[in-house]
Protein backbone atom coordinates (compact mmCIF):
# COMPACT_ATOMS: atom_id res chain seq x y z
CA UNK A 1 0.00 0.00 0.00
CA UNK A 2 2.63 1.99 0.92
CA UNK A 3 4.32 1.62 -2.61
CA UNK A 4 1.14 2.61 -4.26
CA UNK A 5 0.71 5.45 -2.15
CA UNK A 6 4.51 7.15 -3.15
CA UNK A 7 3.76 6.84 -6.70
CA UNK A 8 0.29 8.53 -6.43
CA UNK A 9 2.23 11.01 -4.60
CA UNK A 10 5.36 11.21 -7.21
CA UNK A 11 2.02 11.65 -9.92
CA UNK A 12 0.51 14.41 -7.71
CA UNK A 13 3.85 16.37 -7.23
CA UNK A 14 4.05 15.87 -11.00
CA UNK A 15 0.94 17.69 -11.37
CA UNK A 16 2.09 19.99 -9.20
CA UNK A 17 5.13 20.87 -11.03
CA UNK A 18 3.43 21.68 -14.49
CA UNK A 19 1.45 24.81 -12.47
CA UNK A 20 5.54 26.00 -11.01
CA UNK A 21 7.58 28.27 -13.58
CA UNK A 22 10.40 25.69 -14.60
CA UNK A 23 12.72 27.41 -13.13
CA UNK A 24 11.03 27.45 -9.72
CA UNK A 25 10.16 23.63 -10.02
CA UNK A 26 14.13 23.32 -10.30
CA UNK A 27 15.24 25.73 -7.45
CA UNK A 28 11.80 23.69 -5.19
CA UNK A 29 13.75 20.16 -6.27
CA UNK A 30 17.37 22.42 -4.92
CA UNK A 31 15.44 23.24 -1.86
CA UNK A 32 14.12 19.49 -1.14
CA UNK A 33 17.79 17.91 -1.79
CA UNK A 34 18.74 20.56 1.10
CA UNK A 35 16.31 19.57 3.64
CA UNK A 36 17.04 16.14 2.98
CA UNK A 37 21.29 16.79 4.08
CA UNK A 38 20.56 20.09 6.66
CA UNK A 39 22.19 17.66 8.92
CA UNK A 40 25.29 18.39 7.38
CA UNK A 41 25.22 22.49 7.02
CA UNK A 42 23.68 21.93 11.09
CA UNK A 43 27.31 20.00 11.67
CA UNK A 44 29.38 22.69 9.65
CA UNK A 45 27.99 25.56 11.39
CA UNK A 46 28.72 22.95 14.88
CA UNK A 47 32.03 23.15 13.76
CA UNK A 48 32.26 26.33 13.87
CA UNK A 49 30.82 26.99 17.00
CA UNK A 50 33.05 24.32 18.90
CA UNK A 51 36.37 25.95 17.39
CA UNK A 52 35.15 29.53 18.21
CA UNK A 53 34.45 28.57 21.97
CA UNK A 54 37.66 26.75 21.84
CA UNK A 55 39.29 30.09 20.94
CA UNK A 56 37.52 31.82 23.40
CA UNK A 57 38.25 29.43 26.56
CA UNK A 58 41.89 29.56 25.44
CA UNK A 59 42.37 33.51 25.41
CA UNK A 60 43.56 35.30 28.32
CA UNK A 61 42.42 38.09 27.07
CA UNK A 62 39.03 39.76 28.27
CA UNK A 63 38.57 42.20 25.72
CA UNK A 64 40.32 39.57 23.06
CA UNK A 65 37.39 37.34 24.69
CA UNK A 66 34.66 40.05 25.10
CA UNK A 67 34.88 40.03 20.89
CA UNK A 68 35.13 36.46 20.48
CA UNK A 69 31.59 36.33 22.37
CA UNK A 70 30.49 38.79 20.06
CA UNK A 71 31.04 37.07 17.22
CA UNK A 72 29.79 33.66 18.62
CA UNK A 73 26.91 35.49 19.74
CA UNK A 74 25.86 36.18 15.93
CA UNK A 75 26.51 32.63 15.01
CA UNK A 76 23.71 31.92 17.93
CA UNK A 77 21.42 34.09 17.54
CA UNK A 78 19.72 32.47 14.39
CA UNK A 79 20.94 28.60 15.94
CA UNK A 80 20.02 28.53 19.17
CA UNK A 81 18.29 30.69 20.72
CA UNK A 82 18.52 29.78 24.60
CA UNK A 83 22.52 29.46 24.01
CA UNK A 84 22.47 32.91 22.75
CA UNK A 85 20.93 34.21 25.39
CA UNK A 86 23.08 32.79 28.26
CA UNK A 87 25.95 33.99 26.41
CA UNK A 88 24.43 37.50 26.50
CA UNK A 89 24.57 37.61 29.73
CA UNK A 90 27.70 36.00 30.28
CA UNK A 91 29.40 38.89 27.92
CA UNK A 92 27.13 41.30 30.27
CA UNK A 93 29.14 40.40 32.95
CA UNK A 94 32.65 40.03 31.47
CA UNK A 95 31.66 43.84 30.05
CA UNK A 96 31.19 45.27 33.66
CA UNK A 97 34.30 43.73 34.88
CA UNK A 98 35.99 45.39 32.31
CA UNK A 99 33.54 48.85 33.42
CA UNK A 100 33.62 49.37 29.64
CA UNK A 101 30.30 51.88 28.64
CA UNK A 102 29.63 50.89 25.02
CA UNK A 103 30.83 47.02 25.76
CA UNK A 104 28.14 46.72 28.23
CA UNK A 105 25.36 48.67 26.21
CA UNK A 106 26.52 46.57 23.20
CA UNK A 107 25.91 43.14 25.52
CA UNK A 108 22.16 45.21 26.72
CA UNK A 109 21.51 45.04 23.43
CA UNK A 110 22.49 41.22 22.73
CA UNK A 111 20.27 40.24 25.83
CA UNK A 112 17.53 42.21 24.25
CA UNK A 113 17.73 40.60 20.93
CA UNK A 114 18.05 37.21 22.64
CA UNK A 115 14.95 37.97 24.42
CA UNK A 116 13.07 39.30 21.79
CA UNK A 117 13.77 36.01 19.53
CA UNK A 118 13.13 33.72 23.03
CA UNK A 119 9.09 35.32 22.42
CA UNK A 120 9.86 38.26 25.36
CA UNK A 121 9.70 41.31 23.32
CA UNK A 122 8.11 43.24 26.33
CA UNK A 123 11.41 42.30 28.35
CA UNK A 124 13.32 43.03 25.53
CA UNK A 125 11.70 46.38 25.17
CA UNK A 126 12.83 47.19 29.17
CA UNK A 127 16.31 45.71 28.57
CA UNK A 128 16.66 48.48 26.02
CA UNK A 129 15.68 51.25 27.93
CA UNK A 130 17.68 50.75 30.75
CA UNK A 131 20.44 51.95 27.98
CA UNK A 132 21.39 55.45 28.44
CA UNK A 133 21.32 58.06 25.33
CA UNK A 134 24.31 58.60 24.49
CA UNK A 135 25.77 59.66 21.39
CA UNK A 136 27.27 56.22 20.97
CA UNK A 137 23.63 54.80 21.67
CA UNK A 138 21.90 57.09 18.95
CA UNK A 139 24.48 56.47 15.92
CA UNK A 140 23.69 52.33 16.70
CA UNK A 141 22.22 50.71 13.83
CA UNK A 142 21.93 47.54 16.17
CA UNK A 143 20.20 49.60 18.88
CA UNK A 144 17.72 51.28 16.33
CA UNK A 145 17.60 47.78 14.52
CA UNK A 146 16.60 45.78 17.92
CA UNK A 147 13.55 49.05 18.80
CA UNK A 148 12.36 48.32 14.94
CA UNK A 149 12.28 44.70 15.61
CA UNK A 150 11.15 44.39 18.99
CA UNK A 151 8.45 46.94 17.98
CA UNK A 152 7.33 44.56 15.30
CA UNK A 153 7.25 41.67 17.18
CA UNK A 154 4.85 43.62 19.32
CA UNK A 155 2.90 45.37 16.24
CA UNK A 156 2.40 41.45 15.28
CA UNK A 157 1.09 40.67 18.37
CA UNK A 158 -1.55 43.55 18.97
CA UNK A 159 -5.33 42.86 17.88
CA UNK A 160 -6.51 46.61 19.07
CA UNK A 161 -6.15 49.13 16.42
CA UNK A 162 -5.06 52.03 17.58
CA UNK A 163 -2.20 50.50 19.81
CA UNK A 164 -1.57 49.04 16.22
CA UNK A 165 -1.71 52.53 14.49
CA UNK A 166 0.93 54.00 17.52
CA UNK A 167 3.29 50.62 17.12
CA UNK A 168 3.04 52.05 12.82
CA UNK A 169 4.44 55.22 13.95
CA UNK A 170 6.88 54.37 15.85
CA UNK A 171 7.92 51.64 13.34
CA UNK A 172 8.16 54.47 10.23
CA UNK A 173 10.69 56.69 12.91
CA UNK A 174 12.36 53.94 13.48
CA UNK A 175 12.88 53.25 10.08
CA UNK A 176 13.79 57.12 9.30
CA UNK A 177 16.30 57.25 12.10
CA UNK A 178 18.43 53.87 10.72
CA UNK A 179 18.02 55.39 7.29
CA UNK A 180 19.25 58.70 7.92
CA UNK A 181 22.32 57.06 10.59
CA UNK A 182 22.78 54.09 7.92
CA UNK A 183 25.70 54.68 5.32
CA UNK A 184 23.98 55.82 2.16
CA UNK A 185 23.59 52.80 -0.16
CA UNK A 186 24.32 50.36 2.97
CA UNK A 187 22.22 47.25 3.46
CA UNK A 188 20.92 48.88 6.22
CA UNK A 189 20.14 51.67 4.27
CA UNK A 190 18.38 49.73 1.81
CA UNK A 191 16.04 48.04 3.19
CA UNK A 192 14.83 50.82 5.67
CA UNK A 193 14.05 52.53 2.89
CA UNK A 194 12.37 49.83 0.97
CA UNK A 195 10.14 49.43 4.11
CA UNK A 196 9.45 53.18 3.99
CA UNK A 197 8.92 53.53 0.38
CA UNK A 198 6.38 50.24 0.92
CA UNK A 199 4.94 51.63 3.73
CA UNK A 200 3.93 55.26 1.89
CA UNK A 201 2.07 52.02 -0.95
CA UNK A 202 5.48 53.14 -3.47
CA UNK A 203 6.29 49.51 -3.73
CA UNK A 204 7.02 49.04 -7.49
CA UNK A 205 9.95 51.92 -6.43
CA UNK A 206 10.80 49.54 -2.88
CA UNK A 207 11.14 47.17 -5.26
CA UNK A 208 13.32 48.38 -7.99
CA UNK A 209 15.57 49.51 -5.57
CA UNK A 210 16.01 46.54 -3.43
CA UNK A 211 16.62 44.53 -6.71
CA UNK A 212 19.40 47.26 -7.49
CA UNK A 213 21.35 46.75 -5.01
CA UNK A 214 20.48 42.96 -5.08
CA UNK A 215 22.15 42.61 -8.11
CA UNK A 216 25.65 43.89 -6.67
CA UNK A 217 25.87 42.01 -3.59
CA UNK A 218 27.84 38.98 -3.14
CA UNK A 219 26.35 35.34 -2.85
CA UNK A 220 28.29 35.24 0.42
CA UNK A 221 26.88 38.56 2.33
CA UNK A 222 25.47 37.61 5.12
CA UNK A 223 22.34 39.39 5.08
CA UNK A 224 21.61 38.03 1.73
CA UNK A 225 18.43 35.61 3.08
CA UNK A 226 17.29 38.59 4.84
CA UNK A 227 17.49 40.99 1.50
CA UNK A 228 15.36 37.78 -0.37
CA UNK A 229 12.86 37.51 2.13
CA UNK A 230 12.06 41.48 2.00
CA UNK A 231 11.82 41.14 -1.55
CA UNK A 232 8.98 38.29 -1.38
CA UNK A 233 7.51 40.61 1.12
CA UNK A 234 7.17 43.04 -1.38
CA UNK A 235 6.29 41.08 -4.09
CA UNK A 236 3.24 39.71 -1.97
CA UNK A 237 2.15 43.25 -1.15
CA UNK A 238 2.11 43.81 -5.20
CA UNK A 239 0.02 40.84 -5.45
CA UNK A 240 2.33 39.05 -7.53
CA UNK A 241 2.69 35.65 -6.29
CA UNK A 242 5.02 33.94 -8.56
CA UNK A 243 7.53 36.51 -8.04
CA UNK A 244 6.89 35.95 -4.10
CA UNK A 245 6.99 32.50 -4.26
CA UNK A 246 10.34 32.57 -6.40
CA UNK A 247 12.25 34.76 -3.35
CA UNK A 248 10.85 32.91 -0.49
CA UNK A 249 12.67 29.32 -2.39
CA UNK A 250 15.51 31.67 -3.08
CA UNK A 251 15.81 32.69 0.92
CA UNK A 252 14.63 29.16 2.23
CA UNK A 253 17.54 27.62 0.19
CA UNK A 254 19.99 30.57 1.59
CA UNK A 255 18.83 29.99 5.17
CA UNK A 256 19.06 25.90 4.84
CA UNK A 257 22.86 26.56 3.91
CA UNK A 258 23.44 29.17 6.58
CA UNK A 259 22.41 26.19 9.17
CA UNK A 260 20.01 28.80 10.47
CA UNK A 261 17.26 27.70 12.73
CA UNK A 262 15.61 30.76 12.76
CA UNK A 263 13.63 32.15 10.05
CA UNK A 264 10.37 32.74 8.28
CA UNK A 265 10.86 31.91 4.62
CA UNK A 266 10.57 28.13 5.01
CA UNK A 267 7.03 28.10 6.68
CA UNK A 268 5.76 31.20 4.42
CA UNK A 269 6.78 29.17 1.37
CA UNK A 270 4.92 26.34 2.74
CA UNK A 271 2.10 28.38 3.57
CA UNK A 272 1.98 29.51 -0.54
CA UNK A 273 3.11 26.35 -1.60
CA UNK A 274 0.04 24.95 0.45
CA UNK A 275 -2.55 27.20 -0.84
CA UNK A 276 -1.52 26.36 -4.42
CA UNK A 277 -2.90 22.72 -3.78
CA UNK A 278 1.24 21.02 -3.19
CA UNK A 279 -0.03 20.03 -0.10
CA UNK A 280 2.38 17.18 0.22
CA UNK A 281 5.54 20.13 -0.42
CA UNK A 282 3.74 21.85 2.45
CA UNK A 283 3.71 19.63 4.98
CA UNK A 284 7.21 18.72 4.31
CA UNK A 285 8.43 22.28 4.63
CA UNK A 286 6.49 23.50 7.69
CA UNK A 287 7.42 20.58 9.73
CA UNK A 288 11.02 20.93 8.30
CA UNK A 289 10.05 24.46 9.85
CA UNK A 290 8.72 23.16 13.14
CA UNK A 291 11.96 21.29 13.90
CA UNK A 292 14.08 23.71 13.23
CA UNK A 293 12.30 26.48 15.40
CA UNK A 294 11.96 23.75 18.07
CA UNK A 295 15.60 23.29 18.19
CA UNK A 296 17.08 26.70 17.86
CA UNK A 297 14.24 27.34 21.14
CA UNK A 298 12.89 30.49 18.64
CA UNK A 299 9.59 30.87 21.26
CA UNK A 300 8.56 33.65 18.97
CA UNK A 301 8.12 31.91 15.88
CA UNK A 302 5.98 29.34 17.18
CA UNK A 303 3.12 30.91 17.02
CA UNK A 304 3.71 32.14 13.95
CA UNK A 305 4.17 28.69 12.47
CA UNK A 306 1.29 26.92 15.11
CA UNK A 307 -1.41 28.82 12.63
CA UNK A 308 0.43 27.79 9.42
CA UNK A 309 0.77 23.94 11.24
CA UNK A 310 -2.85 23.23 11.82
CA UNK A 311 -4.01 24.18 9.05
CA UNK A 312 -1.81 22.47 6.88
CA UNK A 313 -1.47 19.34 8.93
CA UNK A 314 -5.40 19.16 8.60
CA UNK A 315 -5.27 19.36 4.81
CA UNK A 316 -1.94 16.66 4.57
CA UNK A 317 -4.64 14.08 6.60
CA UNK A 318 -7.29 14.85 4.15
CA UNK A 319 -5.02 14.59 1.26
CA UNK A 320 -3.29 11.55 3.17
CA UNK A 321 -6.71 9.82 3.58
CA UNK A 322 -7.49 10.99 -0.17
CA UNK A 323 -4.65 9.18 -1.40
CA UNK A 324 -5.06 5.98 1.03
CA UNK A 325 -9.14 5.81 -0.73
CA UNK A 326 -7.44 6.35 -4.15
CA UNK A 327 -4.90 3.44 -3.83
CA UNK A 328 -7.43 1.44 -2.38
CA UNK A 329 -9.51 1.85 -5.51
CA UNK A 330 -6.75 1.59 -7.81
CA UNK A 331 -6.21 -1.96 -6.30
CA UNK A 332 -9.49 -2.83 -6.67
CA UNK A 333 -9.25 -1.57 -10.19
CA UNK A 334 -6.18 -3.76 -10.81
CA UNK A 335 -7.70 -6.83 -9.38
CA UNK A 336 -10.57 -6.65 -11.28
CA UNK A 337 -8.26 -5.95 -14.93
CA UNK A 338 -5.65 -8.45 -13.77
CA UNK A 339 -8.97 -10.61 -12.98
CA UNK A 340 -10.47 -9.51 -16.32
CA UNK A 341 -6.85 -10.75 -17.79
CA UNK A 342 -6.93 -14.33 -16.68
CA UNK A 343 -10.39 -14.68 -18.16
CA UNK A 344 -9.55 -13.03 -20.94
CA UNK A 345 -6.25 -15.26 -21.31
CA UNK A 346 -8.39 -18.34 -20.14
CA UNK A 347 -11.01 -17.60 -22.97
CA UNK A 348 -7.74 -16.93 -25.53
CA UNK A 349 -6.10 -20.28 -24.23
CA UNK A 350 -9.11 -22.02 -24.87
CA UNK A 351 -9.77 -20.54 -28.07
CA UNK A 352 -6.50 -21.23 -28.94
CA UNK A 353 -6.36 -25.07 -28.29
CA UNK A 354 -9.77 -25.16 -30.00
CA UNK A 355 -7.94 -23.33 -33.02
CA UNK A 356 -4.81 -25.97 -33.21
CA UNK A 357 -6.95 -28.74 -32.43
CA UNK A 358 -8.93 -27.37 -35.85
CA UNK A 359 -5.93 -27.03 -37.63
CA UNK A 360 -4.49 -30.34 -36.44
CA UNK A 361 -7.88 -31.64 -38.12
CA UNK A 362 -7.13 -30.01 -41.14
CA UNK A 363 -3.95 -31.07 -41.50
CA UNK A 364 -5.13 -34.40 -40.86
CA UNK A 365 -8.02 -34.00 -43.55
CA UNK A 366 -5.76 -32.82 -45.84
CA UNK A 367 -3.05 -35.13 -45.74
CA UNK A 368 -5.55 -37.43 -46.07
CA UNK A 369 -7.58 -35.42 -49.20
CA UNK A 370 -3.57 -35.21 -50.60
CA UNK A 371 -3.41 -39.32 -50.05
CA UNK A 372 -6.74 -39.35 -51.62
CA UNK A 373 -5.73 -37.26 -54.62
CA UNK A 374 -2.62 -39.27 -55.56
CA UNK A 375 -4.58 -42.86 -55.44
CA UNK A 376 -6.95 -40.97 -57.64
CA UNK A 377 -3.85 -39.96 -59.81
CA UNK A 378 -2.78 -43.27 -59.72
CA UNK A 379 -5.93 -44.71 -60.62
CA UNK A 380 -6.94 -42.70 -63.13
CA UNK A 381 -2.85 -43.05 -64.71
CA UNK A 382 -3.93 -47.13 -64.34
CA UNK A 383 -7.49 -46.47 -66.12
CA UNK A 384 -5.52 -45.02 -68.92
CA UNK A 385 -2.91 -47.40 -68.91
CA UNK A 386 -5.51 -50.26 -68.72
CA UNK A 387 -7.94 -48.50 -71.12
CA UNK A 388 -4.23 -48.38 -73.67
CA UNK A 389 -3.32 -51.74 -73.07
CA UNK A 390 -7.61 -53.06 -73.42
CA UNK A 391 -6.98 -51.20 -76.75
CA UNK A 392 -3.78 -52.83 -78.32
CA UNK A 393 -5.04 -56.28 -77.28
CA UNK A 394 -8.69 -55.94 -78.43
CA UNK A 395 -6.82 -54.74 -81.59
CA UNK A 396 -4.64 -57.83 -81.82
CA UNK A 397 -7.74 -60.03 -80.87
CA UNK A 398 -9.43 -59.10 -83.66
CA UNK A 399 -7.15 -59.48 -86.07
CA UNK A 400 -6.13 -62.94 -84.79
CA UNK A 401 -9.34 -63.74 -84.71
CA UNK A 402 -9.62 -62.67 -88.37
CA UNK A 403 -6.88 -64.34 -89.13
CA UNK A 404 -8.07 -67.56 -87.81
CA UNK A 405 -11.53 -66.92 -89.52
CA UNK A 406 -10.23 -66.66 -93.04
CA UNK A 407 -7.58 -69.45 -93.06
CA UNK A 408 -10.60 -71.60 -91.47
CA UNK A 409 -12.77 -70.41 -94.79
CA UNK A 410 -9.20 -71.05 -97.14
CA UNK A 411 -9.30 -74.74 -95.20
CA UNK A 412 -12.58 -75.27 -95.48
CA UNK A 413 -13.14 -74.35 -99.30
CA UNK A 414 -10.17 -76.82 -100.16
CA UNK A 415 -11.69 -79.19 -98.07
CA UNK A 416 -15.36 -79.24 -99.93
CA UNK A 417 -13.26 -79.07 -103.11
CA UNK A 418 -11.59 -82.07 -102.37
CA UNK A 419 -14.07 -84.13 -101.31
CA UNK A 420 -16.14 -83.14 -104.63
CA UNK A 421 -13.74 -83.60 -107.23
CA UNK A 422 -10.86 -85.69 -104.87
CA UNK A 423 -10.28 -89.01 -103.22
CA UNK A 424 -10.35 -89.20 -99.19
CA UNK A 425 -6.50 -89.61 -100.05
CA UNK A 426 -6.57 -85.99 -101.47
CA UNK A 427 -8.53 -84.96 -98.30
CA UNK A 428 -6.04 -86.52 -95.71
CA UNK A 429 -3.37 -85.01 -97.82
CA UNK A 430 -4.94 -81.82 -97.02
CA UNK A 431 -5.46 -82.14 -93.62
CA UNK A 432 -2.17 -82.76 -92.92
CA UNK A 433 -0.69 -80.22 -94.77
CA UNK A 434 1.39 -77.92 -92.77
CA UNK A 435 0.18 -74.43 -91.99
CA UNK A 436 1.29 -71.29 -90.72
CA UNK A 437 2.06 -71.96 -86.62
CA UNK A 438 -0.93 -70.02 -84.88
CA UNK A 439 0.39 -70.08 -81.40
CA UNK A 440 3.39 -68.79 -82.25
CA UNK A 441 2.29 -65.87 -84.22
CA UNK A 442 0.03 -64.83 -81.36
CA UNK A 443 2.71 -64.88 -78.57
CA UNK A 444 5.00 -62.49 -81.32
CA UNK A 445 1.84 -60.16 -81.80
CA UNK A 446 1.69 -60.46 -77.93
CA UNK A 447 5.02 -59.53 -77.38
CA UNK A 448 5.60 -56.98 -80.04
CA UNK A 449 2.21 -55.09 -78.50
CA UNK A 450 3.48 -54.92 -74.68
CA UNK A 451 6.94 -53.45 -75.99
CA UNK A 452 5.07 -51.36 -77.64
CA UNK A 453 2.94 -50.03 -74.54
CA UNK A 454 6.10 -50.25 -72.47
CA UNK A 455 9.48 -49.90 -74.59
CA UNK A 456 11.19 -49.64 -71.08
CA UNK A 457 10.26 -52.71 -69.25
CA UNK A 458 13.47 -54.79 -70.26
CA UNK A 459 15.87 -51.85 -69.24
CA UNK A 460 13.40 -51.37 -66.10
CA UNK A 461 13.23 -54.73 -64.69
CA UNK A 462 17.09 -56.18 -65.29
CA UNK A 463 16.83 -53.12 -62.53
CA UNK A 464 15.76 -55.18 -60.01
CA UNK A 465 18.35 -58.16 -61.05
CA UNK A 466 21.49 -58.41 -59.79
CA UNK A 467 24.13 -57.30 -62.52
CA UNK A 468 25.16 -60.43 -63.08
CA UNK A 469 22.16 -62.04 -63.66
CA UNK A 470 20.19 -59.58 -65.25
CA UNK A 471 18.11 -60.99 -69.32
CA UNK A 472 18.98 -59.78 -72.62
CA UNK A 473 16.97 -61.17 -75.38
CA UNK A 474 18.66 -63.15 -78.39
CA UNK A 475 18.70 -61.29 -81.92
CA UNK A 476 15.74 -61.40 -83.20
CA UNK A 477 13.45 -62.03 -80.12
CA UNK A 478 11.33 -59.82 -78.23
CA UNK A 479 10.80 -61.67 -74.90
CA UNK A 480 11.98 -64.27 -73.37
CA UNK A 481 10.17 -66.71 -71.44
CA UNK A 482 11.17 -65.53 -67.74
CA UNK A 483 10.00 -61.75 -69.64
CA UNK A 484 6.90 -63.09 -70.90
CA UNK A 485 5.84 -64.12 -67.25
CA UNK A 486 6.55 -60.99 -65.54
CA UNK A 487 4.65 -58.94 -68.74
CA UNK A 488 1.73 -60.48 -68.09
CA UNK A 489 2.09 -59.90 -64.24
CA UNK A 490 3.13 -56.43 -65.47
CA UNK A 491 -0.82 -56.25 -67.03
CA UNK A 492 -2.32 -57.81 -63.82
CA UNK A 493 -2.24 -61.26 -64.57
CA UNK A 494 -1.04 -63.05 -61.48
CA UNK A 495 -2.37 -66.08 -60.89
CA UNK A 496 -0.11 -68.94 -62.11
CA UNK A 497 -2.95 -71.15 -63.33
CA UNK A 498 -3.97 -68.13 -65.75
CA UNK A 499 -0.52 -67.17 -66.65
CA UNK A 500 0.54 -70.97 -67.89
CA UNK A 501 -2.99 -71.37 -69.48
CA UNK A 502 -1.99 -68.01 -71.43
CA UNK A 503 1.47 -69.44 -72.51
CA UNK A 504 1.02 -73.07 -72.86
CA UNK A 505 3.01 -73.95 -70.07
CA UNK A 506 2.69 -76.43 -67.20
CA UNK A 507 1.73 -74.72 -63.89
CA UNK A 508 4.98 -76.10 -62.43
CA UNK A 509 7.20 -74.31 -65.09
CA UNK A 510 5.29 -71.23 -64.68
CA UNK A 511 6.21 -71.72 -60.63
CA UNK A 512 9.91 -72.44 -61.55
CA UNK A 513 10.19 -69.58 -63.56
CA UNK A 514 9.00 -67.65 -61.22
CA UNK A 515 10.78 -68.87 -58.45
CA UNK A 516 14.37 -68.82 -60.08
CA UNK A 517 13.52 -65.07 -61.14
CA UNK A 518 12.65 -64.11 -56.78
CA UNK A 519 16.45 -65.58 -56.19
CA UNK A 520 18.05 -63.51 -58.92
CA UNK A 521 16.61 -60.25 -57.85
CA UNK A 522 18.22 -57.54 -55.73
CA UNK A 523 16.99 -57.25 -52.03
CA UNK A 524 14.24 -59.14 -51.48
CA UNK A 525 13.07 -60.82 -53.94
CA UNK A 526 9.28 -61.68 -52.44
CA UNK A 527 9.10 -57.94 -53.23
CA UNK A 528 9.71 -58.40 -56.79
CA UNK A 529 5.89 -59.31 -58.38
CA UNK A 530 5.06 -55.24 -56.07
CA UNK A 531 7.98 -53.67 -57.84
CA UNK A 532 7.22 -54.86 -61.50
CA UNK A 533 3.64 -53.79 -61.12
CA UNK A 534 4.74 -50.43 -60.80
CA UNK A 535 7.23 -50.31 -63.67
CA UNK A 536 6.93 -47.85 -66.85
CA UNK A 537 4.50 -45.91 -64.81
CA UNK A 538 3.96 -42.68 -66.57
Amino acid sequence: MKHWIGILWVCLSLASCLSQPQGDEALLAKLDQMIENRKEYQQTMERKIRLLRKSIEYESNDTLRLERMEALFQLYRTFRIDTAYYLALQRLELAKKLNQREWIDQAHMNVADALNKRGSADMALQVLEQIDSTAHREQSNYYYYLLHTTTLSLYEKENNGPVQEKYREQLKRYKEHLIAICPLGSQGWVSNQCGLLNMRGETDEAIRLLLDYFQDTPSDHPDKAQMEYLLAELYLEKGDREQARHWLIQASITDIKEAKKVYMSLQRLAMMLYEEGDVERAYRYITCSLEDISFGKARYRLENIANYLTIIHAAHDSHTRSLHHTAIALVILLVLIVLVLIAAYWVVHSRNTLLQASKRSLAEQNEQLQQLTERLIRMNEEVRESNHIKEEYIGMLFNTCSNYICQAETTHKRLLKAARTGTLADVNALLHTPETDGFKSFITQFDTIFLSIFPDFIESFNQLLRPEEQIHPKEGELLTPDLRIYALIRLGITDNAKIAAFLHYSLQTVYNYRLRMRSRALNDGHELVEKVKRLCVK
